[in-house]
């Protein structure tokens, strides 16, 4: 049997969406993407793990697609709370400045 003869190997590769979600994930920790990457790599993470599991012979790669999730969570909750904790911050500085003395001034004919 020649090497043009042989039946070619097929080997399953990982899903492109479980890469763009760890990718994506990736960016919402980082401030380069704070909400959008987190929510981005959520959703493409549940897609890629749904048709991987779907197609167990076609696609591989569900333990990136579960990463992309978990750290897209993380990025999520993460930017949560730092908007709460400025908003906090913003609203408790507000409240705590006192008004000075006002400044009279008369005009005198």
């Amino acid at each position: 049997m020649s090497t043009s003869e042989r039946p070619t190997e097929f080997r399953p590769s990982i899903h492109m969406l479980a890469i763009v979600s760890l990718v994506l994930s990736i960016l919402g920790l980082a401030p380069i993407l704070p909400i959008v990457g987190s929510i981005g790599g959520i959703i493409t993470g549940i897609i890629a793990r749904r048709e991987i599991l779907a197609r167990q012979d076609i696609y591989t790669g569900e333990g990136v697609a579960r990463a992309g999730i978990i750290l897209g969570w993380i990025g999520l909750i993460l930017a949560v709370l730092l908007i709460c904790l400025i908003i906090g911050s913003l609203v408790t500085f507000r409240t705590n400045i006192q008004p000075g003395p006002v400044l009279e001034i008369t005009v005198q004919p």
